[in-house]
């Protein structure tokens, strides 16, 4: 439970607190491919991603899939639906590999911030330093162009003192990529083949590696 005492979300409550959300959680295993909850279900819990990666998904009226967003480990999601008038879960959720979570009842979270309108405030305003974060991100998404999203997508959590060559594993397929950054899947591919012309990329499989990053980061400034 460590690594959940240090998110975001639970930093703020007191130890107290803290055990009263620990007898409401559980822990759950997810195979690659399986759905942890569909469109629509009813929502009881949110939950916390220890391992693998999830996908977030929705389909289009004529069943086109859109992925809203890749979950990976440290991350928590479907949290904002504790927050709505009628508490069901917006999209799909399935894994794309084998996955370990933490799930968290809402109406246990919801009673201890009920009670507690000083750890209410505290909350806020880290959420206000995600949403931020999420307000760049669509900013990257509409206005950049489809090469600089995938850039961006490349260095995201690279640190600026890392050092070249530089190895990236995606777990999640080509097309779920290119899905998250609102392009084609051929255009994704086409993208990939052009930075590895400009020498600037490797690709073995699902294995990317940045060649230089000090150039690669100057691409998206060009």
């Amino acid at each position: 439970m460590t690594s959940l005492r240090q998110h975001l979300l639970f930093a703020s409550f007191n130890e107290q607190q803290f055990s009263q959300i620990e007898t409401a959680t559980s822990t759950l295993s997810l195979n690659d491919g399986n759905h942890l909850f569909h469109q629509q279900d009813p929502a009881k819990y949110f939950y916390y991603l220890q391992a693998g990666e999830i996908k977030l998904y929705r389909l289009s009226a004529n069943g086109e899939e859109k992925v809203i967003e890749l979950i990976r480990p440290g991350q928590t999601f479907a949290e904002a639906v504790m927050f709505m008038n009628f508490q069901h879960y917006p999209v799909h959720a399935q894994a794309i590999s084998d996955c370990q979570l933490i799930q968290i009842k809402m109406s246990t979270f919801l009673k201890l911030l009920d009670q507690s309108p000083a750890t209410c405030l505290k909350i806020l305003a880290k959420m206000s330093q995600r949403l931020h974060g999420s307000i760049q991100e669509i900013d990257q998404l509409t206005l950049q162009n489809a090469t600089m999203r995938v850039v961006q997508f490349m260095l995201q959590g690279i640190t600026n003192d890392a050092l070249s060559p530089y190895k990236i594993q995606w777990t999640a397929p080509k097309a779920t990529l290119a899905s998250r950054l609102s392009v084609r899947p051929e255009t994704f591919s086409r993208i990939l083949k052009q930075l590895t012309r400009d020498g600037l990329i490797e690709v073995q499989g699902k294995t990317i590696t940045i060649l230089d990053l000090e150039a690669l980061r100057q691409h998206i400034n060009i």
